[in-house]
């Protein structure tokens, strides 16, 4: 099956992209949409605006309250969920073949006209700030907030608020804030829609057509400019957190480039070696051989549409085994550094991330997920086809240059939190 043969794409309307891909699955069809928005186009003195509104779509309409909602969707066995990243709103629905129809008008009309009413907005707003409050006592996030708040200037999509600042922006979210945002982003313009199981293109088309015409045009500000990454410096930060019975390490630096840049890929691979599943090498020596943790690993973040992202290894310690655990992590990270990675651990982790881009395929979801990802992200359908050749293709000489590139083990900035 190639995706360049299966799917088909086309602009419905201005502002709206439809990729759909017929399965052999009968009656069932899975959407996965998205409108450019997120946090990265909310008012730059709060971000917590693009959250908030995309929780609130679904507490009800200017049409049905929330209940009413639910009961349509119960009724026909379905599922409409709405979220929010730092550059999208994103919306998946499931449901079955011949209630097409009824899923896209409700997308459309929660999309459109969501109700913000002041007492759902409290109610959300109680929830968020407990769960936030809950935040202030865990150790990985604390830890993380601090890596990013160390790696990245405040104007970067990267950097993140501290929980403390978090509460009280979201304290001063009125309805006003939320409406005024959501006249802005919540439009046509990007919007895109992938579908996937017993779709017929035409149809489909056409209820899109019939269902976002209610939509206005998004009025999305300038978000092209922003700071890099600062500076790598060595940098090492204790966040003390009482009562705690292990705490959490990140160490980690920018890395300056972003998924599209051609050594993206090698570094990607290079730090799946050191870090990326059970079988990697910290795994196999801090945890497996030395029996300092029960959980660590290495990736790169944050480093999708255009911004700049940063490698990170994070563990967790007993607060006793803290100070050898992180002598041993950073042990491997200078072998990984100064001697490379081998031919054979290249091989083996070009089958696993074939294996796992396979693998995370095998459903409507899945698919529908990955199609409309690789659109966001401006890409030819045929890079769902190229993906594992160009995995495969990547050779020894490219990740270690990558490694030697792209890390600096002596400027790393290392967080710690807990009960240290």
């Amino acid at each position: 099956m190639l995706f360049k043969d299966k799917v088909n794409e086309i602009e419905v309307m201005q502002g709206v992209r439809s990729l759909t891909m017929t399965t052999a699955i009968k009656d069932v069809v899975t959407i996965s949409g998205s409108l450019e928005g997120g946090s990265l186009y909310a008012p730059t003195d709060n971000k917590q605006i693009a959250n908030i509104a995309t929780a609130m779509i679904d507490k009800g309409t200017d049409q049905k309250d929330k209940y009413e909602i639910s009961d349509i969707l119960d009724s026909i066995g379905a599922e409409i969920s709405f979220s929010s990243s730092s550059n999208h709103i994103n919306f998946t629905a499931h449901c079955m073949k011949k209630d097409l129809k009824t899923i896209m008008h409700l997308i459309a009309e929660q999309l459109s006209t969501p109700s913000l009413k002041e007492n759902e907005l409290e109610l959300l707003k109680t929830r968020i700030l407990g769960n936030l409050e809950r935040n202030k006592e865990d150790t990985r996030k604390q830890a993380n907030i601090a890596l990013l708040r160390k790696i990245y200037y405040p104007d970067h999509p990267n950097f993140r608020s501290t929980v403390d600042e978090s509460i009280e922006l979201i304290k001063k979210i009125s309805i006003e804030n939320l409406q005024n945002y959501h006249d802005q982003v919540f439009g046509l313009g990007s919007v895109r829609i992938a579908s996937v199981g017993d779709v017929d293109p035409d149809n489909l088309n056409s209820i899109i057509k019939d269902s976002f015409g209610v939509l206005n045009a998004q009025n999305l500000p300038d978000t092209s400019e922003f700071d890099s990454a600062q500076k790598s410096v060595e940098h090492k930060e204790s966040i003390h957190i009482p009562d705690k019975t292990s705490a959490d390490v990140y160490i980690g630096q920018s890395i300056g480039i972003d998924q599209d840049h051609k050594d993206y890929i090698p570094l990607m691979m290079a730090i799946y070696i050191l870090g990326g599943n059970f079988s990697a090498r910290l795994m196999q020596t801090v945890r497996d051989k030395e029996g300092l943790t029960y959980g660590i690993g290495s990736s790169i973040s944050s480093a999708s549409y255009k911004r700049d992202g940063y490698w990170s290894t994070w563990a967790t310690f007993s607060p006793e085994l803290i100070k050898k655990g992180i002598e041993s992590t950073r042990k491997q990270i200078n072998l990984w550094t100064s001697n490379g990675v081998s031919q054979s651990e290249v091989e083996t982790k070009k089958q696993t991330i074939v294996g796992s881009y396979k693998v995370g395929m095998d459903t409507t979801g899945g698919l529908a997920n990955r199609i409309l990802s690789n659109d966001e992200k401006g890409r030819d359908i045929s890079y769902l086809d190229d993906y594992p050749n160009i995995i495969n293709s990547v050779s020894i000489d490219q990740v270690n240059n990558a490694i030697k590139t792209y890390v600096d083990p002596l400027n790393l900035v290392e967080v710690s939190a807990g009960t240290l």
